[in-house]
């Protein structure tokens, strides 16, 4: 069983994740991202060390969405150019995608944002 957390340590929490998802749409809002949908996708396309990904692989990124809907979503960013698509040299049914550098410094500016909102929470517990 998990310890439980003090109140002002769980608001405290609660207010950096409802920030993080704010700071999500700022930053991938006016793209048409707001989707936290495209934050699973983005996210976990970047912490793999992959450079591309099979462009199949790319729906199970997307939990929260059903699998024709996922197809869409990527399709539509490869038709937006959010994600680059490339054909594999020996086989050119096979799909690979990548995230575009604009996509991925949006992210990692994203993710800064993410660590410092986080690291607040670590003070207010001290």
């Amino acid at each position: 069983m998990k310890k439980k957390i003090a109140r002002n340590t769980g608001q405290a929490i609660a207010r950096a994740i409802l920030d993080m998802d704010l700071q999500w749409s700022a930053s991938f809002g006016e793209l048409g991202l707001s989707d936290l949908n495209y934050s699973d996708l983005f996210c976990r396309m970047w912490i793999d060390e992959q450079e591309a990904f099979p462009k199949t692989a790319l729906y199970d990124f997307m939990p929260g969405v059903s699998r024709r809907t996922a197809v869409r979503y990527v399709q539509a960013l490869i038709d937006g150019g959010q994600l680059v698509e490339t054909s594999a040299g020996h086989d050119r049914r096979i799909k690979f995608v990548s995230l575009t550098p604009e996509i991925a410094r949006r992210l990692e500016a994203f993710l800064g944002y993410v660590r410092e909102r986080f690291s607040e929470v670590d003070r207010v517990q001290r």
